[in-house]
């Protein structure tokens, strides 16, 4: 049991370095951490924050105060970070200069393995996404063994037949590792010498911990031809590091070390535990320990054992300076807070998406067309020339701002039907354009019936030693088609068609792009015309050789043809680049606001555009594809994404940064913490909510910019819509808008939203422990490991509470550090919906019936129970389904463990054990009966 208060440490970062505060952080106050959600209907988290006092008698703590040794060191917004030293310690390896960094056991039998390989690897690393070395038994040059690591963000298990380099093998599992940064997971590669089939096989999976019952598998099995084996040679086994072995990588050579923490190594062969390491065995700062089975460990290098936890990490806003009535007691009481609050600091909505990217990559020149309504010209995005309206007699001056490219896009100019003009544009010379170049034009209207052109010239000067080229594109609106000519002036001039009367379906309210391409192939020129991402003409302009782009220039006119509708167009974000600039079809991308980018991707890139750092949980393949992105606050946009894939965006625990847990990685948790009620492990205040809060039985999803709203409703049964005289409990309707890439998708998400607002069970939103209990501090590993979204369960309840074990979600948390109590108290949303059907998982594996009742009443003490199935699928039978036996299922609030079933009808029976969760009692035909914990179909 620890002290109060417990050991706290804090430190803060000024002068290029981390610095230790502990000794100025008040004994006699008590600190509060509050992260992730506050409630169970929040639908964003708050950003994290800490209260906390520190001792400023010297008013050190003062950046104001000219005398303070941190004078001009700290400030607004100083990093700070806060936890405890406390529990099992972990091996660290956290400094990239510090050389070798490493946990190792020297050769032994123990480390052999003759049949097949399983390795599981319980680590957390700084950056799941670069590759590292894991772990690995190998010294030079003929005594190579195994290695894992991972190579581009995938696990890579390596082993060597022949004990050298030359017999190298190794499989790269499918799918990479999709995780936050400083994520705590399992890895585990499992190597089957010999598949049956003449080849070999390798698996790849992640988990919670090395004896987790299921597994998460990594794409699919990875097969080679020819069997296989392991050499076992006399090397020493390694985590974290290589002290003297090389050419590690795949393809040979370097590859780094691991940089993070480790916990726990399990090594098998022929699924036999050969090594068993947690560093739990150790003691925090020894240079050695002992495993569970019995091989003894070494730290290696600058590598450390510690226990020291980072609860909160964060930036101190204000230094605000109290004192006593004497004046001889002075502190400050700060409230760092994390990167959520800095983010959601201001009130100007995103530039959109196109305009973001083109600032991103960098161009040439660029002129957005979006300035003010009283604008006589177009000023330059990257600081350059101006671009000016040409106006003639009888010509109109367009309209600023008046324009509409989309709805996301920022307004833009405005051409109004019936008017003739121009605007100009010089544009900046650059060398890197003398090798190739593209111009684009964004726009959007029905356009003119007949004229109207852009015009794009190069850098000659009209000589016959140095003639002028110009690309020009004629817009026919009236029969929908493009002409590019290709014009030259010298003392002789000439023109060509280049391509005549395209097919160009541009001329609409849709937003639309072209982008002309110049490629300088010696005394040969290569061209490319775009339209909408997708090239559209192209070929060679002989013997002659166009220079990097001098002009742009943009007119539009109108001419009388019988019949023709003249109508307004859109006009914007005339952009120059070289050759290495973005592709038409990113760029085409760009403008649609990147509408089928998934969740997390939508995520990583929005933080990456506005210099924050944020990492996702959850493969990239279970991630919702987005709709447009729209011109909102980053943090609106940030929540958005993160809503629509059901997930969790919040700070990092321990580094000011943000993180976002995906749906995928809610479903078939194993607990992280398991809590049994009769043995003292829960404070009060604990009681079970039951009531219609979050209950939505009728839901509406309209997708944004979408058509006709998806309605997903629940008809039948206990939370459906129908009248509680019915057997339901009424409509509860609602409606929800999601950024979606299609319609489909709103019926997938009004299908999910309907899932979890009508779950059936108690809901228990506040979950309190003291961690100054001696029974629940002998849980403290565990307890300081939970995160948001982390699942709980909930043993041994009251029998006023209902029979049944209840799995709860973590959503955020608040926990209190002080002389008088420790304690964390979790808010949590109902586990049990986050339940997915697996195949052939023998925990997760089983559909559950499409309606069952029993065929007549039961006595408490009947084992023999007649069902007859409603549905259209019966239950099958152990006959022909042994293997199937037994399960459980629900009827009246007990459970029963059907050990056989006879029938192979619509009418069985079954021979059950009574009163598995504790209640046994007499039902009456026609009572309903399903399986006691069924699945779902995941999101």
């Amino acid at each position: 049991m620890a002290s109060l208060p417990p050991p706290m440490w804090a430190e803060l970062y000024y002068g290029g370095a981390w610095h230790d505060v502990t000794g100025d952080l008040r004994a006699t106050e008590t600190v509060t951490v509050t992260r992730g959600l506050g409630s169970e209907s929040a639908t964003a988290a708050d950003p994290t924050s800490c209260e906390c006092t520190l001792d400023s008698r010297d008013h050190r703590y003062a950046p104001r105060n000219p005398m303070s040794p941190l004078y001009g060191l700290i400030g607004r917004n100083t990093p700070f970070r806060w936890g405890y030293t406390i529990g099992s310690p972990w091996a660290l390896f956290d400094n990239p200069s510090a050389g070798y960094q490493a946990l190792f056991v020297n050769d032994t039998p123990a480390l052999d393995v003759a049949g097949d390989l399983d390795l599981r690897l319980d680590i957390a690393l700084d950056d799941w996404s670069t590759s590292q070395l894991l772990a690995l038994r190998a010294v030079p040059t003929t005594n190579y063994c195994w290695a894992l690591m991972i190579v581009d963000g995938a696990l890579t298990l390596q082993w060597y037949p022949g004990g050298t380099t030359a017999s190298r093998i190794y499989r790269t599992a499918t799918e990479p590792i999709k995780a936050y940064r400083g994520q705590r997971l399992t890895v585990r590669a499992v190597l089957d010498i010999n598949n049956g089939a003449g080849g070999h096989e390798v698996r790849f999976y992640t988990g919670r911990t090395v004896n987790d019952a299921e597994w998460h598998m990594l794409g699919v099995p990875v097969t080679g031809t020819g069997t296989t084996s392991l050499f076992t040679g006399t090397a020493y086994m390694e985590i974290g590091g290589s002290f003297s072995a090389s050419n590690l990588s795949p393809a040979g050579g370097f590859i780094s070390d691991m940089r993070g923490r480790a916990y726990a190594l399990q090594l098998r062969d022929n699924n036999t535990i050969k090594v068993n390491m947690s560093t739990a065995s150790a003691t925090p700062g020894a240079t050695s320990f002992v495993d569970s089975t019995g091989l003894t460990w070494n730290r290696g290098g600058t590598a450390v054992l510690t226990n020291k936890h980072t609860r909160m990490a964060g930036e101190v806003p204000a230094w605000p300076p109290t004192r006593d009535l004497s004046g001889n007691d002075t502190h400050v009481q700060i409230t760092p807070t994390g990167l959520l609050r800095r983010i959601d600091a201001g009130n100007r909505p995103q530039e959109s998406t196109l305009l973001r990217y083109i600032k991103a990559h960098n161009p040439i020149e660029c002129w957005p067309l979006t300035d003010g309504p009283r604008s006589t010209y177009a000023r330059s995005l990257m600081g350059g020339q101006t671009m000016q309206q040409k106006i003639m007699s009888g010509d109109t001056a367009a309209e600023w701002q008046g324009g509409s490219l989309a709805e996301w896009i920022e307004p833009v100019l405005a051409v109004k039907a019936n008017t003739t003009g121009a605007i100009r544009g010089d544009l900046p010379a650059s060398t890197s354009a003398a090798q190739a170049w593209s111009v684009d034009l964004f726009l959007s209207g029905g356009g003119t019936p007949s004229s109207g052109q852009w015009t794009i010239s190069d850098r000659g000067s009209g000589t016959d030693a140095n003639p002028q080229n110009r690309i020009v594109m004629i817009f026919s609106g009236n029969l929908s088609q493009l002409t590019v000519i290709r014009e030259t002036y010298s003392t002789v001039s000439s023109s060509s068609a280049l391509l005549a009367n395209v097919p160009a379906a541009v001329y609409d309210d849709q937003p639309h792009h072209l982008r002309l391409t110049i490629d300088p192939q010696g005394p040969d020129t290569l061209w490319y015309l775009y339209v909408d991402g997708q090239l559209a003409g192209g070929g060679t302009i002989a013997g002659i050789a166009l220079k990097a782009a001098k002009t742009v220039m943009l007119g539009w006119g109108y001419a009388t043809i019988a019949g023709a509708t003249m109508t307004d167009r859109s006009f914007g974000y005339i952009t120059y680049w070289d050759g290495t600039g973005p592709t038409a079809a990113q760029m085409w991308t760009a403008y649609l606001g990147f509408q089928g980018e998934r969740a997390g991707a939508r995520i990583e890139r929005l933080a990456a555009e506005a210099g924050y750092t944020v990492s996702v949980a959850g493969e990239t393949v279970f991630q919702q594809p987005m709709g447009i992105q729209g011109r909102k606050k980053i943090l609106e946009l940030l929540n958005e994404a993160s809503t629509t894939n059901f997930g969790y965006l919040v700070d990092r625990r321990d580094a000011v940064e943000l993180i976002h847990r995906g749906n995928s990685t809610l479903w078939n948790q194993t607990p992280a913490l398991t809590l049994d009620f009769a043995a003292g492990l829960i404070s009060a205040p604990f009681r079970p909510v039951d009531d219609d809060k979050l209950t939505e039985n009728d839901v509406s999803v309209q997708r944004e910019y979408g058509s006709v709203p998806a309605t997903e409703t629940l008809q039948t049964g206990e939370l459906s819509v129908q009248p509680p005289e019915s057997g339901g409990v009424g409509r509860y309707d609602t409606e929800h808008t999601y950024s979606l890439y299609t319609d489909d998708q709103a019926r997938q998400v009004a299908a999910m939203r309907l899932h979890l607002g009508t779950y059936a069970g108690v809901r228990y939103t506040r979950i309190s422990l003291n961690l100054a209990n001696p029974r629940v501090f002998a849980m403290i590993d565990d307890i300081l490991r939970l995160d948001v979204g982390d699942k709980i369960r909930l043993t041994n309840l009251p029998p006023d509470h209902g029979p049944d074990d209840v799995d709860v979600l973590v959503a955020g948390y608040s926990e209190e550090a002080g002389p008088d109590a420790w304690t964390i108290t979790f808010n949590c949303t109902p586990g049990q919906p986050w339940t997915a059907g697996v195949v052939d998982s023998g925990i997760y594996g089983r559909a559950d019936t499409g309606g069952c009742q029993l065929t007549s009443a039961v006595t408490a003490s009947a084992t023999s129970v007649p069902v007859t199935t409603t549905g259209q699928a019966r239950w099958v039978d152990s006959a022909t389904y042994p293997a199937d036996f037994p399960f459980d299922v629900r009827v009246g609030g007990e459970v029963m463990r059907v050990t056989a079933c006879t029938g192979t009808t619509l009418s069985q029976t079954f021979t059950v054990v009574r009163g598995i969760n504790g209640v046994t009692k007499a039902h009456a035909a026609g009572q309903d009966i399903r399986l006691a914990d069924p699945v779902y179909v995941a999101l």
